[in-house]
């Protein structure tokens, strides 16, 4: 795919309502104050960040996206949560509709020259947050601003599902066929006292895995998190903390009958509420509750690296914002 994710998608689906995967960084200066943009397509302020393409993984995405709209780079990246809740819906002034799934970074300037692109950036400056109030921002933003000046684990908002959500996939691909597209979702690591974890065997590939599934639009990612938990074992959870955030190229699968995806998806840690293992056949063959060891032996050889470093940041319950996963 020669052209931007953006342009390629939107030549097939139009200006209709989709799931857009993009990156935003809060950036600190030496003073601590955090860098803006001024938009050139709504005429607002706000944080550097883009629109995640089909070879590359969110870091990436954040530091290209960084320096191109701004001219400046950063260091290590830490998570300050992920933005998918329709209240942060967007309209853009052409007309194209989406709803987020924003994954928003922070690191520290570290190198480059202060050079707004022109295209997307009109000026940019570093602001102390309450330099930024008389600034016109949009909400999404400040609640990225606001999780960063927080601190702590990653911020998610709790599960949302709009009255009537629609199927991000099957919108899609009747549109694009079988090519790869970029689909978002989430899995649930569910442990119980024992140490065992929640696991579910597919039909499609036999592979044991983490209940996991794709988002419908008008949900956000942890609806999406405990809806497919329920769905696929009869159990109940509530979601503790994000684990992970899965973005890179790793992640491309194609399904038997040829559909091709980009799986982004965000991994949480859960806790087992109340149910019964009842496995959704249409697509899961059997639940069952195995201990990590097991779990490494059985999972498909592209997510065993992901779930071995997972299952070594629960063992050092590790709740600092570095502790979840950038993948």
């Amino acid at each position: 795919m020669s052209k931007s994710y953006i342009s390629w998608i939107r030549q097939r689906v139009g200006r209709q309502k989709i799931f857009l995967v993009t990156s935003s960084i809060v950036l600190r200066d030496a003073s601590n104050r955090i860098l803006l943009q001024r938009r050139t397509d709504f005429d607002v302020w706000g944080l550097p960040g883009g629109a995640l393409e089909i070879d590359e993984d969110i870091q990436a995405c954040a530091r290209r996206e960084l320096f191109e709209e701004t001219g400046l780079e950063a260091g290590k990246l830490d998570l300050v949560g992920i933005y998918t809740h329709p209240h942060y819906d967007v309209t853009y002034p052409n007309g194209d509709k989406v709803q987020q799934y924003t994954v928003c970074l922070t690191g520290r300037l570290s190198g480059g020259t202060m050079s707004p692109d022109g295209l997307e950036t009109s000026d940019q400056a570093f602001f102390a947050v309450d330099e930024m109030e008389a600034l016109p921002v949009p909400h999404w933003y400040w609640a990225m601003i606001r999780d960063a000046e927080r601190g702590g684990p990653p911020a998610f908002t709790p599960p949302f599902v709009a009255e009537r959500p629609s199927d991000q996939i099957q919108l899609m691909r009747q549109h694009v066929g079988h090519e790869r597209i970029v689909a978002v979702g989430a899995m649930t690591a569910t442990t119980r006292d024992d140490g065992r974890f929640l696991m579910v065997r597919r039909r499609d590939n036999g592979a044991w895995t983490f209940p996991a599934g794709y988002s419908d639009l008008g949900e956000n990612a942890a609806h999406t998190a405990v809806r497919e938990t329920l769905e696929e074992t009869g159990y109940h959870v509530t979601l503790e903390r994000i684990l992970a955030i899965y973005s890179s190229p790793t992640y491309h699968h194609t399904f038997p009958n040829g559909d091709q995806v980009k799986n982004v998806g965000t991994l949480f840690l859960a806790r087992l509420e109340s149910g019964e293992a009842v496995p959704e056949l249409q697509e899961v063959t059997a639940v069952s509750w195995l201990l990590p060891e097991e779990v490494l032996q059985t999972v498909p050889d592209f997510f065993r690296p992901l779930y071995a470093q997972v299952f070594a940041n629960i063992a050092s319950d590790n709740r600092s914002r570095g502790g979840a996963l950038l993948d």
